[in-house]
């Protein structure tokens, strides 16, 4: 697991223990996509999870599959990376939804992510996490991105009103940012 992951992964802590004390438990899909950028979900059933309906603290209100609305062939041809495979990994009931994408022999990737419940608390958690974390020197704001954004050693993330969109383990920003940029129309 790189810095850049672990980083991210205690910035998601807090809103994760958030999550769970205003969802309960949630459920995992997988979907994989291969290079052609079709889906099929792992186990043979729907990959899309059912939704609850739109809350308070709901930025979107309907599930979303990452690895179709940007298809590997995209994110290799933008991020300049050799990715051919793409695995949907979401977590419906906290309305996380990620897409890892990678390459054949598993050497290079990078992973989107969409934060659509509590992304503003998360958006905060994260923030503070980058600054302490010993890459402050590496964080920076982006203007122009959303509500609000920034970069660092974690990648780039950005938030659209109560939705966060996150960028990991992908160290071309402008990249990142193009990425971030492709998809937010499309949720």
């Amino acid at each position: 697991m790189s810095t850049r992951t672990t980083i991210r992964f205690a910035g998601l802590v807090p809103l994760a223990l958030t999550g769970m004390l205003i969802a309960g438990c949630g459920s995992t899909s997988t979907t994989t996509v291969g290079s052609n950028g079709g889906s099929q979900p792992a186990s043979g059933g729907s990959s899309s999870g059912s939704s609850s309906g739109t809350g308070a603290l709901d930025g979107i209100g309907h599930p979303i599959n990452i690895c179709s609305l940007l298809p590997v062939a995209t994110v290799a041809s933008v991020s300049g990376e050799p990715l051919t495979v793409a695995q949907e990994k979401d977590t419906p009931g906290y309305k996380i939804y990620t897409c890892d994408y990678a390459s054949a022999d598993g050497t290079s990737g990078l992973d989107i992510n969409v934060l659509a419940m509590d992304a503003a608390v998360g958006y905060q958690a994260d923030v503070a996490a980058n600054k302490t974390v010993g890459s402050a020197g590496q964080y920076t704001t982006i203007s122009g991105l959303g509500d609000k954004a920034f970069s660092s050693i974690t990648g780039v993330e950005a938030l659209f009103g109560n939705v966060s969109i996150t960028v990991s383990n992908l160290n071309a920003t402008s990249a990142a940012e193009t990425l971030i940029r492709d998809l937010q129309p499309k949720l």
